[in-house]
């Protein structure tokens, strides 16, 4: 009898482990950090920032992914953009690109400076439809790094100026030479 009840438990616990397992490998990697997801008349558009955090003077990878809004569908092909406007009324915009993959669409913008910046997209299904908008958001972009930060001047042996003035002068009577020898001989000075 003992032997039949730790053998239950026994199937019980790895059943539980088995179905952890297939459901944890069912989830698909879930939504992307801070996904939002817009509805319009048409369309279930959602995007997200694929460089984070967003930093004025970077460029920053929009994701945007959008479906049929009734039958869930993704729509390939499509036409859109993505645009932003800063409270000093600074304006980008970028066109999206179809990945490829299943209603995918990638875009890339320059935030000048840091600061609240209002964001939307419009997307159609192709050029015979209007544009649908998205409600606006708000993307909050951090400081940029400073300018000249990540530059690293090289390290090791330094060339005197000689060197250098005796190169150039190289280079530059072999640019004459080249260029002298590529006129037609009528062209060419005599000797």
């Amino acid at each position: 009898m003992m032997r039949t009840h730790s053998r239950q438990r026994l199937a019980a616990l790895l059943t539980s482990i088995a179905a952890s397992v297939v459901l944890a490998a069912c989830d698909g990697g879930g939504k992307p950090a801070g996904e939002l997801r817009f509805v319009t008349n048409d369309f279930i558009i959602r995007v997200s920032a694929e460089s984070l955090p967003v930093r004025a003077m970077e460029t920053i990878r929009y994701r945007v992914v959008v479906s049929d809004a009734k039958t869930g569908k993704p729509i390939d092909d499509g036409q859109g953009r993505i645009f932003a406007t800063n409270s000093d009324r600074k304006t980008t915009w970028n066109g999206l690109e179809y990945t490829g993959e299943l209603g995918t669409y990638r875009s890339n913008l320059w935030l000048v400076t840091s600061g609240l910046w209002a964001m939307a997209i419009q997307f159609r299904r192709d050029s015979t439809k209007p544009l649908q908008k998205t409600e606006d958001w708000t993307q909050d972009v951090l400081a940029g790094a400073p300018i000249g930060s990540g530059i690293e001047t090289p390290s090791g042996d330094r060339l005197d100026a000689d060197s250098v003035r005796k190169a150039d002068s190289t280079k530059a009577a072999d640019s004459v030479r080249k260029a002298d020898s590529t006129k037609p001989p009528a062209a060419r000075k005599p000797e």
